[in-house]
């Protein structure tokens, strides 16, 4: 490879890695989840709550209870994602473990953004949820996401940082729901 060329490889890792990329953080294209692709014949059908909401002891600020919607937004994401695994995740305002089949529970335990548009964003999110089978718990998870916002993070508001976390985390939920592994901790 001549000289230039590698330079320019060279650059161009390098704005990946300040983009965000190579922190394996998923993109938001316009801050707003999109409708879950449809599965066909999904493989798995289970079912949540149409909210992810705050455990009890959560720490999360008032301003981001009042104005991110993570608790609306995180099963959307969950639910986009659910299709790529050939899940097909139902929501459902009375979801309950004690439900027949497969009923997937999930708390929000944290959501913080420590940063802002001049500092930079430092987002961190987690939630801890269990999937159960005909009652019974059959498996749990941590999941944690940690954002500086990507690209041009700085232009961001705190809201789309967080929903960035919660999309990634979303993802990660998606997967593990596929084959859940007992005690798994989940993103960064």
């Amino acid at each position: 490879m001549q000289k230039k060329q590698y330079l320019s490889v060279l650059a161009a890792t390098g704005l990946l890695a300040l983009s965000g990329c190579a922190a394996n953080e998923t993109r938001d294209s316009g801050g707003e989840a999109q409708a879950a692709p449809a599965v066909s014949d999904p493989a798995v059908t289970i079912v949540m709550p149409e909210r992810f909401a705050y455990s009890d002891d959560a720490v999360v600020t008032q301003a981001i209870r009042n104005e991110c919607e993570l608790e609306e937004r995180f099963p959307e994401f969950v639910q986009e994602f659910g299709a790529r695994h050939d899940i097909r995740f139902e929501e459902r305002g009375d979801a309950s473990p004690a439900d027949g089949g497969q009923v997937l529970m999930v708390e929000i335990t944290q959501a913080r953004n420590d940063g802002n548009a001049w500092s930079g964003h430092r987002a961190f999110s987690e939630a801890e949820g269990t999937l159960y089978e005909d009652g019974e718990a059959v498996a749990d998870f941590t999941s944690r996401r940690i954002s500086g916002g990507g690209a041009f993070g700085g232009f961001k508001g705190t809201c789309s940082v967080m929903g960035r976390t919660i999309r990634a985390m979303g993802s990660d939920i998606a997967a593990w729901s596929r084959v859940p592994e007992d005690g798994a901790h989940l993103g960064n």
